[in-house]
């Protein structure tokens, strides 16, 4: 038996399947790093309440490092949902329609709504985070945490990963709409 020769089709779809996994990969590495947060946030938290109650003296620095490790775990932890299919949805809606109609509709919110609101983010944040840098903006309480513009920098970054996320969920929905039904 010979084998015939891939078509356009299975090759595109081998194409945007790679790149899937290849966004899916970089995005769970990232989101592997970040979720550590959540771990140092309840270390800090404990030593905070420890400082604060125990000691009578809690710091700034302490609440000011929890905002920040709050941040990072929720606005990475945006594109990780994305890619797990674990973000809120609609369930009971999409409980009624087809399959292929569900996968049609999140084709056309991710184009029609994610990315349009992702690029907003993205392009308004770039002028927030580089005058916090060009400011060297910090805290405005004398023991705060410097550098304003290292957690201000999560916003894009993170929105970044998930435009990534999108795409490659976008990929995955373009190649189910086309598969054959089972």
């Amino acid at each position: 038996m010979s084998k015939q020769p891939p078509s356009q089709a299975s090759s595109l779809t081998v194409c945007l399947l790679k790149t899937s996994d290849t966004l899916e990969r970089i995005i769970k590495a990232v989101s592997a790093i970040c979720c550590w947060s959540s771990a140092l946030l309840m270390a800090v938290i404990v030593i905070n309440v420890i400082m604060r109650y125990g000691f009578n003296n809690g710091l700034i620095l302490f609440e000011e490092i929890q905002w920040h490790l709050y941040a990072i775990g929720i606005m990475f932890g945006l594109s990780h949902a994305e890619i797990t299919n674990s973000q809120v949805r609609v369930d009971v809606v999409a409980a009624m329609l087809k399959p292929k109609t569900v996968i049609k509709w999140e084709i056309f919110g991710a184009i029609a709504f994610v990315f349009p609101m992702i690029f907003v983010v993205i392009f308004n944040s770039w002028d927030y985070v580089a005058t916090a840098y060009q400011l060297n903006e910090s805290s405005v309480s004398p023991l705060g945490l410097p550098y304003r513009w290292i957690i201000k920098a999560v916003i894009p970054v993170s929105f970044l990963m998930l435009a990534l996320a999108v795409l490659a969920r976008l990929f995955r929905n373009i190649i189910s709409l086309y598969q054959p039904e089972a």
